[in-house]
């Protein structure tokens, strides 16, 4: 298996879009699915990291033909640098170092993996939040997050779905009403005009006198 080149910059129709592809994609099997990261999946965290590593449920095939991290920040630019390396003891970690963008802001990484166990490829992302103004962690809390939280085939719905799920729901209901409210308009002259003919008509029409 080969991974296509990835652009460098992911617009927000394109994160919309990605979000909407992994929560319609099927996770019943676990495959070397990503199960939790450092910074943690779906985390809030005062200060962006520089490095982002992974663990998969099953040993990967390491080599970036096979597995690698891809990490967009905020503005959408691709900020890994170069492709994920591969614990020499531990096969189901990888990591990448990345080029964090000044400010706060949500970032972006897309996985992809094959399993070393029976060769099936398999793919997924998940997001972190930089925010300055969110308390740090102690030394006693762990950084990395398991998906139990957020997603992955352990626990159930990721944070995140929801908030996905409902704008696309709104988007939808917007242009279904909107398109409603067409067909009324464009319909409302031939109902004025036949509601006109009919009074008409009844003006017309000889009375019956008994």
């Amino acid at each position: 298996m080969s991974i296509s080149r990835h652009s460098k910059r992911l617009s927000i129709a394109g994160v919309f879009s990605l979000c909407l592809f992994l929560l319609l994609a099927g996770t019943a099997s676990a495959h070397a699915k990503v199960i939790s990261a450092d910074p943690g999946i779906g985390s809030t965290i005062a200060t962006a990291p520089t490095k982002i590593t992974v663990t998969t449920i099953e040993n990967m095939k390491p080599g970036p033909k096979f597995s690698n991290l891809f990490v967009y920040g905020p503005s959408g630019a691709l900020v890994s640098q170069g492709d994920a390396t591969f614990s020499l003891n531990n096969p189901k970690e990888m990591s990448v170092t990345i080029k964090p963008e000044k400010g706060n802001g949500v970032y972006i990484v897309r996985w992809v993996t094959v399993s070393a166990d029976d060769g099936d490829p398999d793919e997924g992302a998940f997001i972190f939040t930089v925010n300055s103004a969110a308390p740090a962690a102690s030394a006693s809390t762990p950084t990395k997050q398991t998906s139990a939280s957020t997603s992955g085939p352990v626990s159930g719905i990721p944070l995140w779905v929801p908030i996905v799920i409902g704008v696309a729901a709104l988007l939808v209901g917007l242009a279904a009403g909107a398109g409603l409210a067409r067909r009324y308009a464009a319909t409302l002259p031939t109902t004025a005009q036949g509601s006109e003919m009919g009074a008409s008509e009844k003006e017309r029409a000889p009375t019956n006198r008994s």
